[in-house]
């Protein structure tokens, strides 16, 4: 029953966010569209962007996290790019409102989902705060296309942006990687 009653109020606020601008949406009106008391928001949340957190976490990050790996990265950052553009106003509203924020650590959270395993794959080994930096340099760098996206009204279409995904991704991560390796060999022998 907990799940049902979040997703109600999830939906609904994906709802209004397309009608009103996040800042002006109160509990008040969100629990009263959602026929839920106040009382069960705050069971549940502590406020609307904990929600609206929540609705990004649920609806795509727990789908990408699954079964995901360096040979299907490509697959989860489609699913992405798809739920972006199916769910284009609700993600147009966050881009364009004080939660910008929550949609920018969501995209930033799916961008290391991607990355990580293609890291780990290239080498095992590597050392864990090589490995992080370069996480968190391709993961910021796919969280900033798409939100260039969402700010260009996703005029361009998600095979042009999966095929930029894949220029930044294939093989440079690797070539980072081997360098960064070769630096730490000739750090090594001095």
């Amino acid at each position: 029953m907990t799940k049902t009653t979040k997703r109600v109020m999830a939906d609904n606020l994906k709802i209004m966010m397309t009608q009103q601008p996040l800042a002006h949406i109160t509990i008040d009106a969100l629990t009263k569209r959602a026929h839920v008391n106040r009382n069960t928001f705050y069971y549940h949340f502590e406020d609307i962007y904990q929600l609206l957190e929540w609705t990004f976490d649920q609806e795509i990050v727990t789908q990408i996290q699954t079964n995901l790996s360096a040979a299907n990265w490509q697959e989860k950052y489609q699913q992405m790019l798809t739920y972006v553009q199916d769910n284009r106003d609700f993600c147009l509203a966050a881009a364009n409102s004080v939660g910008r924020h929550f949609l920018e650590n969501f995209l930033y959270s799916v961008g290391v989902l991607v990355v990580r395993p293609v890291v780990k794959d290239i080498d095992d080994h590597l050392a864990p705060a090589v490995a992080d930096a370069i996480v968190d340099f391709y993961a910021g760098a796919l969280a900033a296309q798409l939100l260039r996206w969402l700010d260009d009204q996703l005029r361009e279409t998600e095979a042009q942006m999966l095929a930029r995904a894949k220029l930044m991704l294939q093989g440079t991560i690797e070539l980072i990687v081997q360098k960064s390796l070769h630096e730490n060999d000739s750090a090594a022998d001095h």
